[in-house]
């Protein structure tokens, strides 16, 4: 009788304890949110398991008077790159391709542009380009406002690349740009299929990520919520909650997804590959993700952020700072204030969804914060 009432005092405490905690989660959360000026968010964990958690503030259209909820559908950006780099790697591992392969033969618009040196001066170069520099963003492309030379290049009116010029040799730095529309191409021209049919039937249909797609079907653009920019005054100006439909798809940004297809993409990636059903990679190559593919002599530095690695399709976190990531976890963002980040060792993901400019805006990156934090502090107690 006495183990019995032993039993019930420490189950009440137990579980007394883990309602308290979620509770204050909550109210932490939910005090930020009121006093910041976030028009909406969405947030949400999920563990090697399956198990998951979400928190959500503000209407999924802005001054409406619903509640985001977790099927709403966010515009992703970058967010979409480890998507495309899992399709590209689905591709190495049926031996179509090589990760270090040379994509000259196969990819000649690419190889062809120039790169645009010191002086100012467009070089042809014949040195190769392979996925992995796309993947690692190591290939010589820059997004323009990530380059002081690309910002200050003027193209002439017979400019005939489909993009601007590169501005290193492949493999000799590492800049952030548009390497992975490239890795996007790549996929579409050697599976015969356009990058929305392809990860599609290979990823995204698999997973049941029914919610994330370029082009959003018709009767799923209810679930679109508001976004728009910030202006210095403060005021939020909206845009357009339909996009345009698109016929050129954007490896690089053009997804749209929701949380529960994100938190199901990263749970995958939690099992290396494995969901319910069947595996869209090996293990072996979800360990090969998750590992510095930098080569030693190029660090994020000039390109990124400075002491951290670079695996296949995101950034991982490789020493102590002052971010609030492990060391060890992958992450990645999108320019509309979306984030995610991955702990292998610690079997936990979480995903942060919202949705307006500038990227990195205070109030909602700390929020961001706010719940990553918490996430991993959980796990270590």
């Amino acid at each position: 009788m006495k183990n019995l009432i032993l039993f019930s005092v420490i189950t009440f405490l137990v579980f007394g304890c883990l309602h308290s905690q979620t509770k204050s989660i909550d109210s932490t959360l939910k005090e930020y949110y009121d006093s910041s000026s976030i028009p909406s968010a969405i947030m949400g964990s999920i563990d090697a398991d399956g198990n998951k958690t979400w928190h959500a503030f503000g209407p999924s259209v802005w001054n409406g008077k619903d509640t985001v909820n977790a099927d709403n559908i966010f515009r992703i950006a970058s967010m979409t790159k480890p998507i495309a780099s899992v399709a590209a790697l689905q591709l190495v591992e049926r031996g179509l391709i090589g990760l270090d392969d040379p994509l000259n033969e196969l990819m000649p618009e690419m190889v062809s542009i120039p790169i645009l040196d010191e002086e100012g001066n467009l070089v042809q170069s014949d040195q190769a380009i392979t996925l992995r520099q796309l993947l690692t963003h190591t290939s010589g492309f820059s997004y323009v406002w990530k380059s002081e030379k690309l910002k200050n290049f003027k193209k002439t009116d017979n400019w005939e690349y489909i993009d601007n010029p590169r501005i290193f040799e492949p493999g000799t730095d590492f800049r952030y740009g548009p390497s992975l529309d490239w890795a996007g191409r790549v996929v579409e021209k050697i599976s015969g299929q356009d990058l929305e049919t392809y990860i599609r039937e290979n990823i995204t249909g698999p997973l049941n990520m029914n919610s994330t797609w370029f082009n959003v079907p018709k009767d799923l653009e209810k679930n679109i919520v508001s976004w728009g920019r910030k202006d210095s005054t403060g005021a939020f100006n909206e845009r357009p909650r339909i996009p345009e439909p698109v016929k050129s798809y954007s490896a690089g940004g053009g997804l749209l997804s929701s949380l529960n297809d994100y938190l199901k993409f990263l749970y995958c990636i939690l099992n290396y590959g494995v969901y319910e059903g069947g595996r869209i990679l090996k293990q072996e190559t979800v360990e090969m993700m998750l590992t510095d593919n930098l080569p030693k002599d190029v660090d994020l530095t000039n390109g990124f952020i400075e002491s951290d690695g670079f695996g296949l399709g995101w950034a991982i976190r490789a020493y102590e700072n002052k971010f609030f990531l492990p060391v060890g976890s992958v992450y990645w963002t999108g320019g509309f204030n979306t984030y995610f980040a991955l702990d292998a060792n610690k079997k936990i993901a979480y995903v942060y969804f919202s949705n307006y400019t500038p990227h990195l805006e205070k109030d909602t990156f700390g929020f961001n914060k706010l719940f990553g934090k918490g996430v991993f502090d959980k796990i270590k107690e």
